[in-house]
């Protein structure tokens, strides 16, 4: 449905620490109670009003037992995403700009004529962590999407943090609400979380070759 296409638009930004990265990344994002929640196994969604966007900022956590490396090597296996995104029908990379920029399609399934968009996706490695960052080129329904995906180390695995923001215009608020955004915002990180660590199990390799080509696509070349 639309309010999926909506929230899994804010995968395209995304944020995930390597080798280099301090625990005090995640201590400043969770405060007590959240970070016991998640270490506990909850998903655990926060809302927060943001100024200029009609709905509230919704961010879910979760733990995962994969590092931050390969939770990022995972998502920016962009052609392959259908194959854990729930609803994505097509992830197309149109054209690389950059050894680190890359210009994505993303069609998802709804209940109306399919959501499309394209955006600018970048992916880089900042202090203390991996960061790839989208802007919106075109949507069929969203006025405004932004988003990011922080993936920092949490004891021996990783805390995978998505934030979303949407502005979903006339037509997008028929078809949605700020509950059935965080609902698949939580859905989409559990399918994540689920499939790097099934690739843990079931396709090492396979990982590892992700993590490679995540050092050689961005201009780091370091990976944790």
């Amino acid at each position: 449905m639309l309010h999926h296409a909506l929230a899994a638009l804010a995968l395209v930004a995304v944020m995930a620490t390597g080798a280099g990265a301090s625990s005090a990344d995640t201590d400043a994002m969770l405060d007590a109670d959240v970070r016991h929640r998640v270490e506990r196994g909850e998903t655990v969604i926060e809302r927060r009003a943001v100024p200029g966007f009609p709905w509230p900022e919704i961010i879910a956590y979760r733990r995962t037992a994969a590092t931050p490396a390969e939770v990022m090597a995972l998502y920016a296996d962009v052609a392959r995403q259908r194959e854990w995104v729930p609803d994505l029908v097509v992830s197309r990379v149109l054209r690389r700009e950059a050894p680190d920029v890359f210009r994505v399609f993303y069609e998802y399934e709804i209940a109306g004529p399919n959501e499309r968009y394209t955006v600018t996706l970048t992916v880089t490695r900042e202090s203390g962590g991996w960061v790839a960052r989208w802007a919106l080129l075109t949507a069929r329904y969203a006025r405004r999407l932004e988003g990011a995906l922080r993936v920092t180390p949490l004891g021996d695995g990783a805390l995978i943090a998505y934030t979303s923001r949407v502005d979903p215009g006339s037509l997008g608020a028929t078809f949605g609400t700020p509950e059935s955004v965080a609902r698949n915002l939580a859905r989409t990180t559990d399918a994540l979380a689920s499939r790097v660590e099934a690739l843990r199990r079931t396709a090492p390799d396979r990982l590892r070759m992700l993590v490679e080509h995540l050092r050689a696509m961005t201009t780091s070349g370091v990976a944790g």
